[in-house]
């Protein structure tokens, strides 16, 4: 059998991709229907543009409270049972959305697709922080992530291919569910092998008890009031981040056709707005060892001109530079965040809980953004196609110069030690 180095010893590599076979569904939610919004305008011509995105709002109110959920029961409870729930649920969802004929029983079904992913989102990076260590966990959290950004990116093309056969076909895009639950056996089987002799990590154990579940690893130093108010800055600094990025996926489409720019533009500059998120994850550990303990602050500069530019220039050309500097910023940082947050926990029993906290600031920010912009063009009176990205801009440079300022922080310096003990012993 092969095995994958985990920094606590070593890991079937088919446990390692059942793990990472998770990222393919937590972006997914609502992926569906963007493409379908003219499409079901027809189909359903009573109802309202607000029910109809209902359907992208919903799954990601839902996602929140059983993130936060998923992650307490993750304490006391077997994983792998509420992994495989979720999982179960999310299929469940496609089934029924292919059968609904109705916008209610579409509503209700976004909504039952919110539980089921939300059940799933810690366990992708839980499982991870539990089995791996060092420069180790930091290399699978980039896999991670860009695996979850490149699965968007395909599942997005998928979407508009099927909608050509019915607008009933898109909804299949949520099947893909099926791969890590057809794989969650072997999740089982993760015993971890040191010095020649197989044994069971506390992921494997559904209670979590003994020896195994109660040892700290050296590498959690803090505790208490002091972990939880890292955590609270972690958490402010994953919103800030995912707030900046909201300007492109709910204003760029529509700015770039008022500036005259068909629908094929603007899928090339969507596309490789997720493709440079997804990029980064596969060459982090190359990343920080060259801008070190500067990585936050150049990634959250590079979004920040990125939001700039989108905002003064408007040509093709300039939109696909934009979204390329926001796209590599947001996926380098990701990562990082998920992989501080495995410093901060207090008990390493509590490590899926602490990532489901921080995770839940991501959803939060998808769902607050465009309140929050139309709010602020109301209270300045301001109604420009470049209000959002300006005002999405300066916040973000507000950001950067805070990172800068305070580099040598918990949440905005990068570990770079890990790679230099890494080089070491080689």
């Amino acid at each position: 059998m092969k095995y994958v180095e985990t920094g606590k010893g070593q890991l079937p590599f088919i446990t390692l991709v059942a793990i990472l076979s998770i990222s393919l569904v937590v972006n997914l939610p609502g992926l569906a229907i963007s493409p379908l919004m003219d499409d079901l305008d027809r189909v359903f011509p009573g109802v309202s543009k607000l029910e109809i995105q209902l359907l992208t709002i919903l799954p990601n109110l839902f996602i929140i409270p059983f993130v936060l959920l998923s992650g307490k029961l993750s304490v006391s409870k077997n994983k792998i049972m509420i992994l495989v729930a979720g999982l179960g649920i999310y299929v469940l969802s496609a089934i029924l959305y292919f059968f609904a004929q109705s916008m209610e029983a579409l509503i209700l079904i976004s909504c039952l697709l919110g539980i089921g992913c939300g059940a799933v989102i810690p366990l992708a990076a839980g499982l991870i922080a539990e089995y791996f260590t060092g420069n180790y966990r930091m290399k699978q959290l980039g896999i991670k992530s860009g695996i979850a950004n490149f699965t968007l990116i395909f599942a997005t093309l998928l979407v508009g291919w099927l909608g050509n056969s019915g607008w009933h076909y898109p909804f299949f895009v949520y099947l893909v569910p099926l791969v890590p639950l057809c794989l969650s056996p072997f999740l089982t089987t993760g015993f971890i092998k040191r010095h020649g002799k197989l044994q069971v990590p506390p992921v494997a154990s559904p209670s979590m008890s003994g020896a195994s579940a109660t040892t700290v690893p050296e590498e959690f130093h803090f505790k208490g009031k002091e972990s939880f108010r890292l955590m609270i800055g972690v958490v402010f600094f994953y919103f800030m981040v995912t707030y900046g990025c909201m300007a492109v996926s709910y204003y760029l489409p529509f700015t770039m056709q008022q500036y005259h720019l068909g629908s094929t533009e603007v899928g090339i500059v969507t596309s490789l707005f997720f493709l440079s998120i997804t990029l980064p994850g596969f060459f982090l550990p190359v990343v920080i060892r060259t801008l070190r303990h500067f990585t936050a602050f150049v990634a959250i500069l590079l979004m920040a001109i990125g939001l700039f530019l989108m905002g003064y220039g408007h040509s093709f050309g300039s939109y696909i530079f934009a979204v390329i500097l926001e796209g590599l910023g947001y996926g380098i940082v990701q990562p990082i965040i998920y992989d501080k947050t495995t410093y901060i926990v207090p008990d390493p029993r509590k490590a899926t809980q602490y990532l489901a906290i921080v995770l839940s600031a991501n959803y939060v920010a998808i769902t607050v953004a465009p309140f929050f912009i139309s709010l602020m063009e109301i209270v300045l009176n301001i109604q420009s196609n470049s209000f959002p990205y300006f005002l999405n801009g300066i916040m973000v440079t507000g950001l950067a110069a805070f990172s800068l300022i305070f580099f040598n922080s918990f949440v905005f310096k990068v570990d770079t030690s890990i790679y230099d003990r890494s080089k070491a012993e080689k």
